[in-house]
């Protein structure tokens, strides 16, 4: 069941390696209570759908620093549970993108997370995607960095 959107496999494609095993990164997203801990701009969660991470799933969530803080939604696109999921997150002002995220186990017990997004609606998915996705590669960077550290956190504390 697993898609494949024109983004994942563009050339900036954010990869990380985590010592994280890959049912604990995946723990990490399909919780969706922690979604403003490791996506970068998420200030706070307001709601979760208790069916998330299932296709069409919403969570409802806030970007920006208060007092100036925008109240915004991510719905799961598709979903293929511990291996990927693609979400269509609104980012107003700049417009909705399609994001990806993609899990490999790794010869160590550890995990390859991928992740791709690309704009969907302008006015971001007026320019060519090359430049948006430059755009948010550091962005993205830094939100793998934090998922994997919320992960890694996790297992270290079960033992």
């Amino acid at each position: 069941m697993t898609s494949h959107p024109e983004e994942s496999t563009s050339s900036l494609t954010v990869e990380r390696e985590s010592t994280a095993s890959r049912q604990r990164v995946w723990d990490v997203i399909a919780d969706g209570w922690t979604y403003s801990q490791w996506v970068v701009g998420n200030s706070r969660m307001r709601a979760v759908d208790p069916r998330w991470p299932e296709p069409g799933s919403v969570i409802h969530h806030s970007i920006g620093v208060w007092p100036v803080v925008i109240n915004d939604s991510t719905r799961v696109e598709s979903c293929d549970p511990g291996r990927e999921i693609v979400l269509i997150a609104k980012g107003r002002p700049v417009g909705t993108a399609r994001i990806t995220l993609r899990l490999h186990d790794l010869d160590n017990g550890g995990c390859r997370i991928e992740m791709a997004e690309v704009a969907v609606s302008p006015p971001m998915s007026w320019l060519p995607h090359q430049v948006t996705l430059a755009a948010v590669f550091p962005r993205n960077r830094e939100t793998l960095w934090r998922l994997a550290a919320v992960a890694e956190r996790r297992a270290s504390d079960d033992t």
